[in-house]
């Protein structure tokens, strides 16, 4: 790819974080300066965020989301404990525990809070796709191989321990994920991997005046395209999650779709259908693995009232529910009764729980969150010297 890349002439900007955007302009921050580049179309592929589901202790050191355990294993060769628990829901758990296990790190439990009728309802959707077939065969054979089982049913009720996590307590949930206390046990571990799923990352989407839909089994709020990438706006395509979780298949076949409408209409020839055919088939299979494994309601009933909801403003379930009764169940009356969600993180880490904390089904939608500036943290000086229009 990088010789492709040499060969067409295709510059590529390293370490760049952008942090706001409008139609044919992109400002970003890099190596401690402002720029600016002036574009015809912008393709956006900014990915997504872990979904933090918060229960007692989750604030601990050593509890990390397991895309960061995957992110720091595989992108930075740090291995982040030694005996880990790996918990919650989804297709991500798998690639975590098989990260985790290739640098050595001894798996405790790996639990699957759903139960393992699950299983049976993502067979059409691995059925459907010849590369997800082959992840399920390869993930199956490590695990086998290296005598890990997946509890289904099971989650983490909490992370103990002083200056870090040194115990986690687990148990059995319910068909809709409410804990069983009677089932519960503890194990020693010196890290948690928590995987809820993953939410779009449609802030940049947003700044550019895309329309946006809610879409429950692809993570909530994402960007509205078509199967080239097109959005609403003229000259802005959005591609991967950005569009709805998918996973690296999705995200590559719409690049492709994506490159193709381009070269298109800029050589004014027809588009080939093949691409648009090939997206479908394969979000359609990425949608039933999805629909398979949603977020249950009942993990909401983990968090004690004393549990911490809003790390960056230390706001706790309780409060958040308070605050709900008093000034209703959005996400601006919530923000108004306990500043729960007005942090630096701008609500990514506790915004997609927030109004679930307060008694809505996490499935529900939920408010459409509001893309501040910046859209990613960078200096006050960058934002300062932006280069004008």
């Amino acid at each position: 790819m990088l010789e492709a890349f040499a060969h067409y002439g295709v510059q590529i900007e390293s370490g760049a974080t952008v942090w706001d955007a409008a139609p044919g302009r992109l400002w970003f921050e890099q190596d401690g300066s402002s720029r600016l580049l002036r574009c015809q179309e912008i393709v956006l592929a900014p990915g997504a965020y872990d979904r933090c589901v918060p229960f007692p202790g989750w604030t601990l050191p050593g509890v990390v989301t397991a895309g960061a355990a995957q992110v720091m294993v595989r992108g930075f060769a740090i291995r982040p404990g030694q005996r880990a628990l790996v918990a919650g829901t989804g297709p991500l758990l798998l690639p975590t525990v098989t990260a985790l296990l290739a640098a050595g790190v001894e798996i405790v439990a790996a639990l699957e809070a759903a139960p393992r009728s699950a299983l049976l309802r993502a067979v059409p959707g691995v059925l459907r796709s010849a590369s997800r077939m082959r992840e399920a065969w390869f993930y199956a054979r490590q695990l086998l191989r290296r005598g890990v089982r997946l509890q289904h049913g099971a989650a983490v009720f909490a992370a103990e321990g002083d200056d870090r996590v040194r115990r986690a307590v687990i148990g059995k949930v319910t068909r809709d994920g409410r804990p069983r206390r009677d089932t519960a046990r503890t194990v020693e571990v010196d890290v948690v991997c928590a995987g809820f799923g993953l939410v779009p990352s449609i802030e940049l989407g947003q700044r550019l005046g895309c329309e946006v839909e809610w879409r429950a089994e692809r993570g909530g709020w994402c960007v509205r395209h078509t199967e080239y990438g097109e959005t609403t706006v003229r000259g802005v395509f959005a591609v991967g999650e950005i569009g709805g979780i998918g996973g690296s298949e999705c995200a590559i076949v719409e690049g492709e779709a994506a490159a193709e409408m381009l070269v298109a209409r800029r050589r004014g020839l027809a588009v080939l259908a093949e691409y648009g055919h090939r997206v479908r088939a394969a979000r359609r299979a990425a949608d039933a693995m999805l629909r398979a494994f949603p977020v249950l309601p009942g993990l909401f009933e983990v968090a004690t009232p004393e549990t911490i909801v809003c790390r960056c403003e230390d706001a706790t379930l309780q409060q958040v529910r308070d605050a709900a009764a008093l000034h209703g169940d959005t996400a601006r009356g919530i923000k108004m009764g306990c500043r729960a969600g007005m942090g630096p993180c701008q609500a990514r880490i506790c915004g997609p729980n927030l109004q679930a904390c307060a008694g809505r089904s996490p499935n529900q939608s939920t408010d459409l969150p509001v893309a501040q500036l910046p859209v990613k943290p960078v200096r006050t000086a960058t934002i300062l010297d932006a280069p004008r229009d």
